[in-house]
């Protein structure tokens, strides 16, 4: 008998960063999982925003999104969610998976460049490798010592962010961000 439990939620509130690449390398079931999720959510006419596949615990999170939106709605999750069962049933797919489709969520991952070049003109918060003075020395004192900043993300450019914070406009490379995810004024969003 095989077991697949799935879940499906929209904008959550929650976010789980991991470490954040520009370039991630997937390899074997996560690679042939991406393959997947790739196929599967094209054919509904969306677009894939992240995938993970947690192997400890069997779970894959699909993330989509509606290019014309920026976001998914309940009904293009509940749509991906049935377009996979075809699929679950190959041999390569474990027998107990937990599925679940949603929208990246308000807070959403910025983990590629694709990610953070639709986020120009936004607010972001993003965690460094070292103190931001460490990294940018001209930095406004108020701000040196953190390692977590929120600002706005003006351009992507090459192989860093160009940001602005106040009025102190500042360059950061890509390898020194550990997290990442949009910052969104929850007072302004409609419940």
């Amino acid at each position: 008998m095989i077991l697949f439990l799935r879940a499906v939620f929209l904008e959550s509130a929650l976010f789980f960063c991991v470490r954040m690449e520009i370039k991630e390398e997937k390899t074997g079931i996560e690679l042939k999982f991406y393959d997947l999720c790739q196929k599967v959510v094209e054919e509904q006419n969306l677009k894939l925003y992240d995938m993970e596949y947690l192997l400890g615990s069997g779970e894959l999170r699909v993330f989509i999104i509606d290019e014309k939106t920026g976001s998914a709605v309940i009904d293009d999750c509940v749509r991906v969610d049935r377009a996979f069962d075809p699929y679950l049933e190959e041999d390569w797919v474990p027998q107990t998976l937990t599925l679940q489709v949603s929208s990246p969520g308000v807070f959403r991952k910025l983990k590629t460049r694709e990610h953070f070049v639709s986020a120009i003109g936004e607010k972001v918060k993003l965690q460094f490798s070292k103190q931001l003075g460490d990294l940018v020395p001209e930095a406004p004192k108020e701000i040196a010592g953190d390692k977590k900043v929120i600002c706005l993300l003006e351009d992507v450019i090459e192989d860093k962010l160009s940001l602005k914070y106040k009025e102190f406009v500042f360059g950061v490379p890509f390898g020194e961000i550990k997290k990442a995810n949009l910052e969104t004024d929850t007072n302004n969003v409609r419940g």
